[in-house]
C-alpha cells in the first residue's frame, strides 16, 4: 500500500524513480485536464466560489498521489476535494483526506496540514496510470475568506512545503508507483486567484423627512481586486402606493479601474400628494456580467 509521506511521521522513505521523462503537477482550470505553459492568474467575483484542478501532464507511470495544496483561508477558504474524473479511478483506496486542518478520511499532519491547506492521499487497487500520464488528479472548491480586503484580493494557490523524500524534495507533492516503492519525480506548478468584483453602497440608507421635500444620497462604487469596467445604476422603490416617491441618479454609468472609487447622486424627490409611509429605494448597479444593488430606506411623514 502507498505510504503517505511528510517529515511528521516515521515511514520509510520511496527511492526516487528514473523516469524518462520528468512530468509536471500543476493547479488549473477544472475545464482543463492538462498544464498551462505558464502559471495561471485566475479572477472572479466575491459571490461565486470557484473551483481549481490539480492535473499532472507528461508524468511516469504511476497508481498513488499525496497531495498538499495551500492558499490564504482569510482570502479564498477551501471546502471540499472531489475526485471525479481522476485518473485514480475505482477502484482505489483514499488514505487520508484533509480540509482545512479538519480529517475527512484518516488523519489530518502536523505541520503538514492547516488552515488554507487540503490533502489527499490516493492509491489505485490492481492497476496503473500508464507513461505518458496526463490528466486530472483531483479538484478543489473554494469559498470566499473572512478577510477579503483586510488581508488583501490574491491568493497564490500553490503546493504546501516542508516535505521530504517526494516528487519535488521540499515540497508535499508525491507521485508513487506503490508496488516498486518509487517516487516519480515531478515539476510543479501553482496559480493565483484574484478578486475581480465591484462594491455598491448608498448613505445614509434611513431617513425620515417631511412630504414635499426631495433629499440626496450618495450611491458609491468601489473596486475589489483587478475590477475595471463600466456601469449603469438604475433605482426601483416599493411598494407600489398611489403616490409614490420618484428617484434619479447622476450620473447614471460609471467608469471604475483598479482602486478607485467614483460616486453618483441619488435624489428622491416627494410632493404634498405623497403618499405618506415607508419606502424601500434600491440601487442596482450592473456591467452586464455582474450585478450589485444596494437598499436604503426612507420613511415619508405628512408633517
Amino acid at each position: 500500500m502507498f505510504a503517505v509521506l511528510s517529515t511528521s511521521i516515521a515511514l520509510p522513505a520511496l527511492p526516487v524513480g528514473r523516469a524518462q521523462t520528468v512530468g509536471k503537477v500543476c493547479v488549473a482550470d477544472t475545464s482543463s485536464t492538462s498544464c498551462p505553459s505558464t502559471p495561471p492568474s485566475f479572477t472572479g467575483p466575491l459571490d461565486k466560489p470557484p473551483q481549481f484542478a490539480v492535473n499532472i501532464q507528461n508524468s511516469d507511470r504511476f497508481n498513488a498521489f499525496d497531495i498538499s495544496v495551500k492558499t490564504n483561508a482569510g482570502i479564498r477558504n477551501p471546502v471540499s476535494l472531489d475526485l471525479a474524473g481522476s485518473l485514480i479511478h475505482d477502484p482505489r483506496t483514499i488514505i487520508s483526506e484533509c480540509v482545512n486542518n479538519q480529517p475527512v478520511i484518516g488523519s489530518c499532519r502536523s505541520g503538514i496540514d492547516d488552515y488554507g491547506v487540503v490533502s489527499l492521499a490516493v492509491t489505485a487497487l490492481g492497476y496503473y496510470v500508464e507513461a505518458p500520464a496526463s490528466g486530472r488528479l483531483f479538484s478543489i472548491a473554494y469559498s470566499t475568506g473572512d478577510f477579503v480586503g483586510v488581508l488583501g484580493d490574491s491568493s497564490p494557490i500553490e503546493f504546501q512545503t516542508g516535505c521530504t523524500n517526494t516528487s519535488n524534495n521540499g515540497f508535499c507533492v508525491t507521485i508513487a508507483d506503490s508496488t516498486t516503492g518509487t517516487t516519480v519525480p515531478e515539476t510543479l506548478q501553482g496559480a493565483t486567484f484574484t478578486f475581480r468584483d465591484f462594491g455598491l453602497g448608498v448613505s445614509p440608507d434611513f431617513q425620515i423627512i417631511k412630504k414635499g421635500s426631495s433629499p440626496t444620497f450618495t450611491v458609491t462604487l468601489t473596486t475589489v481586486g483587478d475590477y475595471s469596467g463600466t456601469i449603469r445604476l438604475s433605482t426601483s422603490i416599493s411598494p407600489i402606493t398611489t403616490h409614490p416617491p420618484t428617484s434619479s441618479l447622476v450620473p447614471m454609468t460609471l467608469t471604475l479601474s483598479p482602486g478607485s472609487t467614483s460616486t453618483s447622486t441619488l435624489t428622491v424627490t416627494t410632493t404634498r400628494s405623497t403618499t405618506v409611509g415607508r419606502y424601500v429605494i434600491t440601487i442596482t448597479g450592473t456591467d452586464g456580467v455582474l450585478t450589485r444593488r444596494a437598499s436604503l430606506t426612507l420613511f415619508v411623514e405628512n408633517r
